[in-house]
């Protein structure tokens, strides 16, 4: 009588990539949070760029944004800890990078002056030529109400999700 043994299968971990995606928002949005309004706020130094928006922004659009994405991330991650599977919400998922996208590209656009003789533009300017002036300046504002309606938007399905979880 012949008999085989079979070694039982390894168990293998099904980690599937919308649960990695998921999880992987939820971990970085308290970190974007700060990423974000710190980069729209001031990335164009980092370029030469020194003029008086970010003072501007320092004292208003950049401490909105840390409010309002800082409430949503602690809310976000709060709950994506009570959820069996660490993570946010897809949807929620998908905002947050819609919004993370958007703020990176205003701050990308947004033109700054006063900072004196080849330190105006934006980093765009600074990347392309002054040629591309035209299209940073024309971009900036509508991108720059998308990032603070996403902000809003985000702020509002974090509440709902939290409620939910």
């Amino acid at each position: 009588m012949s008999s085989t043994f079979r070694a039982p299968a390894p168990a293998t971990s099904k980690v599937h990539p919308a649960t990695l995606f998921c999880a992987l928002t939820a971990a970085l949005s308290i970190p974007m949070a700060l990423l974000i309004p710190l980069w729209i706020t001031a990335g164009r130094v980092l370029f030469g760029i020194h003029g008086n928006l970010v003072a501007i922004f320092a004292a208003t659009i950049g401490p909105l944004m840390v409010i309002l994405m800082l409430l949503s991330a602690v809310r976000i991650t709060v709950a994506a800890t009570r959820r069996p599977r660490f993570g946010a919400p897809m949807r929620t998922s998908f905002l947050l990078l819609g919004l993370w996208l958007a703020g990176g590209t205003f701050g990308f656009l947004v033109p700054d002056v006063g900072g004196g003789s080849g330190r105006n533009g934006s980093i765009v300017t600074a990347l392309l030529g002054s040629d591309a002036g035209g299209f940073s300046a024309a971009l900036a504002n509508p991108v720059g109400m998308l990032t603070l309606g996403l902000t809003v938007v985000l702020l509002v399905v974090s509440v709902r999700d939290s409620r939910q979880a």
